[in-house]
């Protein structure tokens, strides 16, 4: 129910859009925003400086008779909810930073107390290896009680909110900050991933309804995403990409950075490992590793239950070697149907899900604080 304040808010944020500068200056002059909706009305657009001409031209309109009536029953034919930064469940979060979206569009359910949101994020031209360890890692943070935090963009983010959404029985396992208007899908190809989303979770952005995926918008976006989320996990970047760009943006902001380590051939490692040299990153190789940097409140008092046939092959021959006690990667390849690389790789995805733990020297071991294995 959108009330007098939030559809004066409306009316302002329609000709101001995501220039949080002159909606801040405007509410500035204008104590009372009803006072600068009768100016308009009046046509004693004087006190407007802060505007450009477009700008007054576009509050002028939004002020004609039927026009936000109009406005506001689109938004509620197409279920579309709004929060106002005036509203009480907008997100704290997003509130400390220093250019907070005026107005949020968003469908679904908007869990203003979120425990542990994590923001999840990469390059679009994501690895085999990227894209494993984006679901990975959503599912397990959400497993964990965190909310993932992501761009719905192809690659890291969307299929970290895959991995957040494979957890059937979490509520708002995940967010998804668009670069656009909440009524256009961008990707085309992640309508399902959207819908689905949508259902379970929550898809926000501060654009007015209809505009179109600009590049320009994208470096707005990503200053929500960081700002939403208490951390922000880099899996993959290219050596200039916009995950790069939340990075920077989350130290801004004072949230903590992390970063997967890629191999020093990967391109699409370039970004992570530059992150993590110069310090900028904390490195990650599992999920404990994010949860231990806000407390053990957020993590698990009871070691999760996980069914050995419930693993694949080779994760079950790793694990049914490790039952046994602890052994370095030459004992498990002595022991295992595999090559070298693929050990290597299923050895990283049963770290990163916390069913085993890597010990100096090459050596694992099951994670009973974590995981209890039953067959």
């Amino acid at each position: 129910m959108i009330d007098e304040r939030d559809r004066l808010e409306l009316w302002l944020h329609y000709a101001t859009g995501t220039n949080y500068k002159q909606f801040a200056a405007v509410r500035e002059e204008y104590y009372y925003l009803d006072e600068a909706w009768e100016d308009v009305r009046a046509g004693q657009m004087g006190r407007f400086t802060m505007l450009d001409e477009e700008g007054k031209q576009r509050l002028m309109e939004a002020a004609r008779d039927g026009f936000m009536d109009r406005y506001i029953r689109w938004l509620d034919k197409n279920q579309i909810n709004v929060l106002t930064s005036t509203s009480y469940c907008y997100p704290s979060l997003l509130k400390e930073i220093h250019d907070p979206p005026a107005v949020l569009f968003y469908k679904g359910t908007l869990n203003e107390d979120m425990q542990l949101p994590i923001a999840v994020v990469g390059t679009r031209r994501c690895t085999d290896y990227g894209k494993e360890v984006a679901k990975t890692f959503g599912r397990e943070l959400v497993r964990a009680g965190a909310t993932v935090v992501s761009g719905l963009a192809t690659g890291i983010d969307g299929y970290a909110a895959v991995g957040a959404l494979s957890v059937e029985d979490a509520q708002d396992p995940t967010v998804a900050v668009l670069g656009c208007g909440i009524d256009v899908v961008y990707p085309q190809g992640n309508e399902k991933l959207y819908a689905a989303i949508a259902e379970r979770g929550c898809v926000m952005t501060e654009f007015l309804p209809k505009t179109r995926p600009l590049p320009q918008n994208f470096p707005l976006r990503n200053r929500i995403i960081s700002g939403l989320s208490l951390g922000v996990l880099v899996v993959e970047a290219g050596e200039r990409s916009g995950a790069s760009i939340t990075a920077h943006l989350a130290l801004e902001q004072g949230r903590e950075v992390f970063a997967i380590p890629g191999r020093v051939t990967d391109r699409m490692s370039i970004g992570t490992n530059t992150l993590i040299r110069r310090g900028e990153a904390k490195l990650v190789t599992q999920v404990s590793d994010i949860l231990e940097e806000f407390g053990a409140a957020y993590t698990s008092s009871e070691p999760r239950e996980v069914n050995l046939s419930s693993l694949s092959p080779l994760e079950q021959q790793i694990v049914k070697a490790l039952l046994s006690g602890e052994k370095n990667d030459d004992e498990l390849m002595e022991r295992c149907d595999t090559d070298i690389g693929q050990l290597i790789y299923t050895l990283t995805e049963l770290s990163i899900s916390g069913i085993i733990k890597q010990l100096p020297g090459s050596v694992y071991a099951l994670d009973t604080l974590q995981t209890r294995i039953v067959e």
